[in-house]
């Protein structure tokens, strides 16, 4: 189960989240950057030794989308491990180009 460790409004923020849970002796490598913009992908994946995926959806997914008005992004979500009330809650921020951390491990209390 993937535990989120919050959603930041770019890249920037993002990396100095990753940079603090380090510091607390988080292991880059179990956590996840979540976003649908090519730059911050880019940036992120250089900066940091945590894992970036996209969120956006495949031209296909966008296609289907369409005439099944499913919800891509959500899908995506749901299909990288976050629970169902998870995916819809974030879903929207990160189709508004906002960043989503997540983890494996148990976060601390203290993060």
């Amino acid at each position: 189960m993937k535990h989120v460790l919050g959603l930041f409004d770019g890249e920037i923020d993002v990396i100095r989240k990753i940079e603090d849970l380090k510091v607390a002796g988080y292991n880059p490598a179990s956590m996840t950057a979540l976003t649908k913009d090519a730059d911050v992908y880019l940036t992120i994946q250089n900066r940091t030794e945590a894992n970036v995926e996209t969120a956006g959806p495949s031209m296909k997914e966008k296609v289907k989308s369409i005439f099944t008005r499913e919800k891509p992004v959500k899908e995506a979500l749901i299909d990288f491990g976050l629970s169902e009330e998870e995916a819809e809650k974030y879903h929207d921020a990160l189709s508004k180009e906002k960043v989503l951390l997540v983890t494996d491990e148990q976060p601390p209390d203290t993060v």
